[in-house]
């Protein structure tokens, strides 16, 4: 009769067993929390005065994180953090110097973009969009003095393509070598805004924009010069002054370096400071000093880990930073 009852004893056993070994599986989800934060006065590593915020922390854990909420630390972009180009902003000087017997009605220079470009110009200007009038750019005899003039261009970026601008200036046939507007341009830069500042993405000060001529042009003749100079400094169009240039339309055009900006930029995941390692003393307080007064929400994660697992709480708070 003994025997009748192994089989339900052997069931239990198993059974209990079977339940020790789920909660050897688990790890405990560590008690902690945020009681509150205060303002103190400090002093940071080279002796200067410094206003620290210090958090009051109740509990413990294996490991202890901290997100400050400043810019890229911030706990909502842990998975990864992207950034849109808020506006893209195009700025130059031009200064004009009008000649004996030009015609008041010439338009001789203009501003040009693409997002394709394969080193040919014509006339016509095929494929690119005048965008002149973005910067109210007056008639050469009213442009004597030197002028800064900007826009927003961020309508012309175009996910995957490179941006490219250009300054065009043409020449119609004349009769009088004098009969045309010298226009210099200076300055000349693009500007990316985003969450993080302004970064200029373009500079004419960093190198002079290549020079691109359809019709004659007077350096083709031995012994002449260009009329047109492109350096950092300055950007100079002057036409065609030989005589067997002048019956005829000609031109050049000036273009930047290609732009290479996505309307998104992906920063990649936001990191948090480690504050509290397995083999530290529990925390009672941790205090953090802000470069910029403001509001922060930030985040302390807390952790257990063991071999058989993690475990993991987070405390978030918004504070402010007088």
């Amino acid at each position: 009769m003994k025997i009748m009852y192994f089989y339900p004893i052997l069931s239990c056993l198993l059974f209990l067993f079977g339940c020790n070994k789920d909660n050897d599986l688990m790890v405990d989800a560590p008690s902690f929390n945020v009681i509150d934060y205060a303002v103190r006065d400090g002093i940071d590593s080279l002796g200067n005065p410094v206003q620290q915020i210090v958090f009051n922390l109740e509990g413990n854990a294996d490991i202890i994180s901290f997100y400050s909420g400043e810019v890229f630390h911030e706990y909502a972009y842990r998975d990864g953090h992207v950034i849109g180009v808020d506006a893209l902003t195009m700025s130059f000087e031009y200064l004009a110097a009008v000649g004996a017997g030009t015609d008041p009605d010439w338009d001789q220079l203009s501003v040009h973009a693409t997002n394709s470009f394969d080193g040919t110009v014509t006339e016509a200007g095929e494929g690119w969009t005048d965008i002149t009038a973005r910067f109210a750019l007056p008639k050469a005899h009213d442009a004597t003095t030197r002028t800064t003039t900007s826009a927003d261009i961020s309508d012309l970026l175009v996910t995957g393509q490179p941006l490219y601008i250009a300054f065009k200036y043409i020449t119609p046939p004349r009769t009088a070598s004098a009969a045309y507007t010298t226009w210099d341009i200076h300055e000349f830069k693009v500007n990316a805004e985003t969450v993080l500042g302004t970064e200029t993405v373009a500079n004419q000060r960093d190198a002079a924009l290549p020079l691109y001529h359809f019709g004659p042009d007077d350096a083709d003749t031995p012994g002449r010069s260009a009329r047109t100079v492109s350096q950092p400094t300055r950007l100079r169009f002057r036409a065609n002054i030989l005589a067997e240039n002048l019956p005829f339309m000609a031109g050049v055009w000036a273009v930047s370096p290609p732009i290479v900006l996505e309307k998104e930029i992906d920063l990649g995941p936001d990191r948090p400071t480690g504050i509290k390692s397995r083999i530290d003393p529990v925390l009672k307080e941790y205090a953090y000093v802000y470069d910029k007064p403001g509001t922060y929400k930030v985040a302390f994660v807390a952790s257990n880990i063991t071999t058989k697992g993690e475990a993991k709480v987070v405390k978030e708070l918004n504070i402010i930073v007088p």
